[in-house]
């Protein structure tokens, strides 16, 4: 889940930025502008498909084999006592 800080809206990127409630037409404040990851929610300037993603927090990120990996690794660290 990623949060906008200053308005604690959830954001949605992606879809042309049709589902987020930070869009500013769901009657919340438009986020948009200082949004990390408005450039999912433009086409023309997306860099890299949601399958292929390393923002794991994203709620349209698919890939999996990342999130497994990540797991794994907290795993490890909490189980060694790192974390």
């Amino acid at each position: 889940m990623i949060i906008d800080g200053p308005t604690g809206i959830e954001l949605i990127p992606g879809n042309g930025g049709k589902d987020c409630p930070g869009n500013g037409e769901h009657g919340n404040e438009c986020c948009c502008d200082e949004c990390n990851y408005l450039c999912c929610c433009i086409e023309h300037f997306r860099k890299k498909p949601c399958n292929e993603c390393v923002h794991v927090e994203c709620p349209r990120n698919e890939n999996d084999a990342l999130k497994s990996e990540i797991i794994e690794i907290l795993q490890e660290e909490l189980k060694n006592g790192n974390i």
